[in-house]
Formats: structure tokens, sequence, C-alpha cells
């Protein structure tokens, strides 16, 4: 991370309008996870000029988002300008056991209230929330809210824009005018390869749906999981579009916008997904559901009990794909996991 401390000067400390900062400096689907508190903080903090600060590339994912202004790790003159106010409250989102004040220099950013999820070392006038293993990220992310007095029952209410620049990338990647469903895939999961079904069995998932109800395939995830794509693309005998490494982040949401479903690991494009509304099926082994379930009502989760992808058959992945097309309008909440008991061989 940057080193600010020596350009942290002349700070205002009595600022005409109340400001505060919010520190979400995660991965995509955390970025997306945030998202409910960022609308409760919009919504409960009109009378603050409310700073964002993400990862380099994240920007695109809060386009029309107002109500706060977005920067991006690397935007180094327009950081020093936020840090150098005083900021009544600052939210910071990171699960890690560091403080975002550890990458600045403890004691230079001047602050009302530090809230965050709870570290082994503790700073002035922080207020913390412990992290658990059974509720849902996104109400976890929220519940920081409810340090200060703000609560809600429901996921409150946000929208993933595109702008016109995303829309018009996505168009000269893909034609998006065809008779076919469009059915995106996202094979990748980070650098855990324990967290990803194997190429053969995206390959045998395609030809299943394909031969129930004729299907346009596109996989897409960053450009480190290229070599992922290449795989599957090779395993299957029909064309397929294969746009890995190849789209901005809002182009990506362009083209999930566009799509009548999304079959994922579990990653930041799953999120994604369930975000935007389309119905998303997201893949489970080693991981948690029950935490890091896809937002949206028209996600399910197919959970491998034995936490092993492999024991996930493409087969059943199919059947539920095309049930979930097919009634995906009339689903209610999404409120259950499909859980994949024992190993299922796949032929």
């Amino acid at each position: 991370m940057p080193n600010y401390t020596q350009v942290l000067s002349s700070r205002k400390v009595h600022p005409d309008r109340p400001s505060l900062l919010v520190a979400d400096l995660e991965g995509v689907g955390d970025n997306v996870l945030s998202m409910p508190l960022l609308s409760m903080i919009s919504h409960a903090y009109r009378d603050h000029e409310r700073h964002l600060l993400v990862s380099p590339g994240r920007g695109e994912l809060f386009f029309g988002w107002d109500a706060f202004h977005v920067l991006e790790v690397g935007d180094d003159e327009k950081i020093v300008d936020v840090l150098n106010k005083y900021h009544e409250l600052i939210f910071d989102l990171g699960t890690s056991t560091d403080h975002f004040t550890d990458w600045i220099h403890q004691g230079e950013l001047r602050y009302g209230a530090y809230v965050c999820f709870s570290k082994p070392k503790s700073i002035p006038r922080e207020l913390t929330v412990s992290l658990s293993q059974d509720i849902p990220k996104w109400q976890q992310i929220v519940s920081l809210a409810s340090r200060l007095g703000i609560a809600s029952d429901a996921i409150p209410e946000f929208e993933i824009q595109t702008s016109k620049f995303s829309e018009d990338c996505a168009e000269m990647l893909l034609n998006f005018r065809t008779e076919l469903p469009m059915i995106c895939l996202a094979p990748g999961a980070g650098y855990d390869q324990l967290k990803r079904w194997p190429p053969e069995y995206f390959a045998m998932f395609m030809r299943e749906l394909h031969a129930k109800r004729p299907c346009r395939f596109v996989l897409v995830g960053d450009r480190s999981e290229m070599e992922i794509g290449d795989a599957i693309t090779e395993l299957v005998e029909f064309q397929i579009d294969n746009v890995i490494g190849l789209t901005t982040l809002g182009c990506l949401v362009q083209i999930l916008k566009q799509s009548q479903l999304l079959v994922s690991n579990d990653n930041g494009v799953m999120h994604l997904g369930g975000a935007v509304g389309i119905p998303t099926i997201g893949l489970f082994g080693p991981s948690n559901p029950k935490v890091f379930s896809p937002l949206g009502r028209t996600s399910t989760v197919i959970e491998a009990s034995s936490g092993n992808m492999t024991d996930i058959d493409p087969t059943y992945v199919a059947k539920i794909s095309a049930d979930l097309m097919e009634y995906a309008p009339h689903y209610g909440p999404y409120d259950q996991i499909l859980q994949v008991p024992c190993k299922l061989t796949a032929q």
C-alpha cells in the first residue's frame, strides 16, 4: 500500500460539512456484499460528505453511486485531499487483522469514531463487531451500522449500474441479438484451486444443458483465469464465447445483465450475478455457503457436503439450471441450500 504519512498535513479539523470515510479495500465479492451497508450510510448520513476508498479498478462497480465520492488506491492526489479531512466516522470493512490506518500511520488520521470488525489490536475510539461463521456476510457488514444505532431487517435496496462506455465495450465483445438464451460461466476462484469445479465438469455441464435446452455459452473471469477458460474451450465440441480476461468490471456487469443464467464457483462474479438480479447458481465445496451465498431473489447454492467440488455432478447442475431458467420469475426469496450428500460420478 502507498505511504501517505509524509503528505498528511494542513488538515481541516472543523469542516463546513461533516465528512465520513468508508474503506472497502476487499475483493469484488465483498465489494458487492458491502453495498447494502453503503445504501444505509447514504440515507442515514445525507448531510455528510461521503467518501469511498476501493482497490484499483473497482471504481466501475460504483458507477451511479452519486452519494459517494469514489476513489481508487493509486489516485494519490485525490486520496491525500480526503485523508487531510477530519472524518466524523470511518468505516473499515476489511476482515483482515490490520486496520485501514495501519498503511497510513496510526494516529495520523483524525476521526471521531472508527467502526470495524474486531481485530487483535484496538485503536482509539474504535467500535467493533465480531465476525461469525454462521451469519451471511452481507448481514455481518450491515451490522457495523448497528454500532451507531442504525438497523435494517431486510436487505437494503441498491443497484449496480453501468456506463455507456461499459455497454459499448460489452457489445463490441458479444452480439446480444441472438435467439438463444445466453448462459455465463465463471470457472475461476482466485488462486484457491479447491473452490474450482474442474474444466471437464463445466464442459459436461454445457453439453447436458445444451441437450435439454439449446443455449449460447459465455466464459467470464479475470486475466488470472485465462488458462482455465482455454482448457474448457478445448473440451467442448461446439463454439462458445470465451471473454475471460477481456472485460473490465463495468463491461462484465453489462454482460451479466444480458444473460439468462450464471453458473459460477464461489467468486466475485457469482456475487455480481446475484446482485444484478439474474438467476445465479453458486457452486460451493470448501467454503461456507451460509456466509458467502450470493444475494438476489433467484440465487441458488449447490453445495458438496464433503467439501470436494468434484462431488457436484454436472448432470444435476444442468437439471437445476434448466428449472431455474424456466421458473426463476416465480421464485421467492433465497431460502435453501441444495446439498449434494455423496459423490456422484460424472460419465
